[in-house]
């Protein structure tokens, strides 16, 4: 039989006293004497009394709970954005109560009511890959909850973000693949609707015009794309292909397995570079040379913002753009690969 939660009401009959007074010793209030103090204390300790925090939150209108919304936990990205948030969330007294997308909208909806019914402080979140449509997202800031964005941008909805610098990420890095010799530069895109696509694209076609190499639409492939590997081989024929920049680790690795069967050597003949750094890059070989994304740090700021938000709604909102890093392995040449 499940035993009885010692209740406030109890502690007050056995000493004979007030729920009110109970309450104020077990909440350091006032009007109580030290030795009333100390009897309430010692009788809720080995009565084994613990507080009741969902009549807490009714009566301080917070949860001390934080939602999370990401698309998936297999990524290794953002269990580490996750690691970044419980860093700040666990040391503030809060909990956090995680959703995951899955990349669908409708999920994605279901996800944003879940946690709105369960009157969280805040919320954190990434949106799906899928989502055309923002209706849920207003509801949450007319609602008055606290919301920051991560990783990804939505231009309809105003409130704080927290992305990494995916135009200046992508722009290094085929950069130094020019600069290593790389003049005919397949891009592998991710999904169209996403920022983050956009920005590395734009990134990959800055780094061509700096160095007054000509665009070619022929060299860039969508990830989603079914024959995506067909296309890569065919083009790998019909072009002097010398190297490849991918939207992400994952679809870098599709490329290298297409590399593979055609039997050309990377970095030798093509240098690879993927995005997000996951632990894929170093699992490979050659290892792939990557885009890191700072996911620790990110999820960190993330956290502090909205922190700032739920202790002061007038906090300004906030835009934080972090920079990456260009991790080289042995995927790319280096300079002195460099044939004269």
């Amino acid at each position: 039989m499940k035993k009885k939660r010692v209740s406030i009401t109890d502690i007050a009959k056995a000493l004979n006293v007030t729920p009110s007074t109970v309450s104020r010793a077990l909440n350091n209030g006032g009007k109580v004497s030290e030795k009333k103090k100390q009897q309430i204390l010692a009788l809720a300790k080995e009565l084994g009394y613990r507080p009741n925090p969902i009549a807490r939150s009714l009566v301080e209108n917070k949860t001390q709970t934080i939602g999370l919304i990401i698309p998936e936990f297999t990524h290794h990205f953002y269990s580490r954005v996750l690691a970044g948030i419980e860093s700040v969330t666990s040391k503030a007294g809060y909990q956090l109560l995680i959703c995951t997308s899955n990349e669908k909208k409708k999920q994605e909806i279901k996800s944003f009511q879940t946690l709105l019914d369960a009157r969280v402080d805040g919320i954190l979140a990434t949106i799906c890959k899928k989502n055309d449509e923002f209706d849920h997202l207003q509801e949450v800031l007319d609602s008055g909850t606290p919301l920051v964005l991560m990783d990804r941008i939505c231009e309809e909805i105003e409130t704080s973000y927290v992305i990494s610098d995916d135009f200046v990420g992508a722009f290094q890095a085929v950069d130094f693949l020019i600069q290593t010799g790389c003049t005919q530069i397949i891009h592998i895109k991710g999904p169209k609707v996403l920022s983050t696509s956009f920005n590395r694209f734009m990134g990959y076609k800055e780094a061509l015009k700096k160095h007054l190499i000509a665009f070619n639409e022929d060299l860039v492939f969508e990830g989603n794309d079914p024959e995506l590997a067909e296309k890569i081989s065919a083009c790998l024929k019909s072009n002097a292909v010398d190297g490849i920049f991918a939207y992400s680790d994952y679809l870098a690795f599709e490329a290298f397995k297409v590399l593979k069967n055609e039997g050309i050597s990377i970095p030798d003949q093509v240098s690879i570079v993927g995005y997000a750094d996951e632990p894929i890059s170093s699992y490979v070989t050659p290892q792939l040379s990557s885009v890191n994304q700072k996911p620790f740090e990110m999820g960190a700021i993330a956290a502090g913002l909205l922190l700032n938000q739920i202790q002061d709604p007038e906090t300004p909102l906030e835009f934080k753009s972090l920079k990456t890093e260009l991790v080289l392995r042995a995927s790319t040449k280096t300079f002195k690969e460099i044939p004269v």
